[in-house]
C-alpha cells in the first residue's frame, strides 16, 4: 500500500538514477502525465501558489510522477488522494472532453508548442548527451531535473474559466537564456495535444496551448524552497 515512506523511496530512485546514462529511457518511457478536475478541488481550498510535480521511478521500475501543493509540502501535511497524487507516466493519451467553446487566453501559440514537443521527441537523446557533457565539466546546468513547479494561477484558468475536467501535462524542450542556463532544457507544456490534420491549417499535435510556466529543480536554484519530498 502505497504511504509517504514509499512515496520518497520512489523519488530517490529518480535522484539516484536522474545523472546516470538510463535516465534519458524513463524520461521517454511515456507521453507526460494526467492533471484531473478532482486534483484541482481538492488543492484549490488550500489556495496554493504552485504545485510541485516530483519525478520517482517506482517498485515496478516505472516512471512515476508525484504532485502537491507547496503549501502541503512545506507543512508536511501529507493526505495521499487527498493533496498528494500519484500519477503514471502515460505512453499514450486517451482524448480528453473537447471544451472550446470560448476564447482562451495561452501565453504560447499551438505553432510553439508544437516546436518545442517535437524538439523533445527527435532531440532529447542529444540534449541528454549535451547535459552529460555538462556535468563531466562540473557545470551546473548539467544537473538532471528533480521536479518541476507549475503556478497554481494556470490550474484555475483552465478548470475554472475554462470548465475543463481534465488536463495533459507534456514534456518539451525550451530554449532559456538566463544566469542559470543558456541552452535547451526540459519543461512542462499544458496543452490540449490532440492530433489536428487540417489540410489548411497543416498538421498540428497541439490544438491549444495553456501555459509553459513550468520550472525545473534543477537547474534552478533549491535555496529557500521547502521541496520536502526529495
Amino acid at each position: 500500500m502505497l504511504n509517504i515512506e514509499i512515496i520518497k523511496e520512489n523519488i530517490q530512485n529518480w535522484t539516484d538514477a536522474r545523472n546516470q546514462t538510463s535516465a534519458i529511457n524513463f524520461l521517454t518511457s511515456g507521453n507526460g502525465f494526467v492533471i484531473t478536475l478532482h486534483d484541482y478541488n481538492n488543492w484549490e481550498e488550500i489556495q496554493p501558489d504552485t504545485i510541485n510535480c516530483y519525478l520517482a521511478i517506482n517498485e515496478d521500475n516505472k516512471l512515476v510522477v508525484y504532485l502537491v501543493d507547496n503549501i502541503t509540502d512545506e507543512e508536511e501535511n501529507y493526505s495521499i488522494g487527498e493533496n498528494l497524487f500519484e500519477k503514471n507516466f502515460e505512453e499514450y493519451f486517451d482524448n480528453l472532453p473537447d471544451n472550446t467553446s470560448s476564447p482562451l487566453r495561452t501565453n504560447l501559440p499551438p505553432s510553439e508548442a508544437d516546436s518545442r514537443i517535437t524538439n523533445w521527441v527527435l532531440c532529447s537523446n542529444s540534449w541528454f548527451k549535451h547535459k552529460e557533457k555538462l556535468r563531466e565539466e562540473a557545470i551546473p546546468a548539467g544537473q538532471m531535473v528533480q521536479l518541476f513547479t507549475i503556478p497554481f494561477s494556470d490550474l484555475h484558468e483552465l478548470f475554472v474559466v475554462r470548465n475543463f475536467e481534465a488536463l495533459k501535462a507534456t514534456f518539451a524542450l525550451k530554449y532559456y537564456e538566463n544566469e542559470v542556463i543558456e541552452g535547451y532544457d526540459i519543461e512542462v507544456i499544458l496543452a490540449k495535444t490532440e492530433f489536428n490534420n487540417d489540410p489548411e491549417a497543416g498538421i498540428s499535435l497541439v490544438k491549444e496551448s495553456f501555459a509553459d510556466l513550468s520550472t525545473g529543480y534543477p537547474p534552478a536554484n533549491m535555496a529557500g524552497k521547502f521541496f520536502n519530498l526529495l
